[in-house]
């Protein structure tokens, strides 16, 4: 996973909402990583996804607001984590 980078599909602009779930997902593949969990088909099995959907997602599609909530239920994250921007992680 290292050096990979979500992008946007051509001609969609994301909006704060979808940055923000790209920019936390982020982090919760590199911590998936750091367990040795690195290959789409393992991902997408443990964040309850649908094969493939890691894949598409790191190719610029959308994270819907169901699979924001799937994947935050399956990493034990509060309702709406994938939401937050770094800005909004208060001490």
């Amino acid at each position: 996973m290292a050096g990979k980078r979500f992008r946007p599909a051509r001609g969609h602009l994301p909006d704060t909402l979808q940055l923000n779930r790209r920019a936390n997902l982020r982090l919760i593949l590199h911590e998936l990583e750091g367990d040795g969990i690195e290959s789409a088909l393992l991902i997408d099995q443990v964040l309850g996804l649908p094969a493939g959907t890691s894949a598409s997602l790191r190719k610029g599609a959308d994270v819907t607001d169901s699979m924001a909530r799937e994947i935050e239920w399956a990493m034990n994250r509060p309702v709406g984590w994938l939401d937050r921007g770094a800005r909004d992680d208060r001490l």
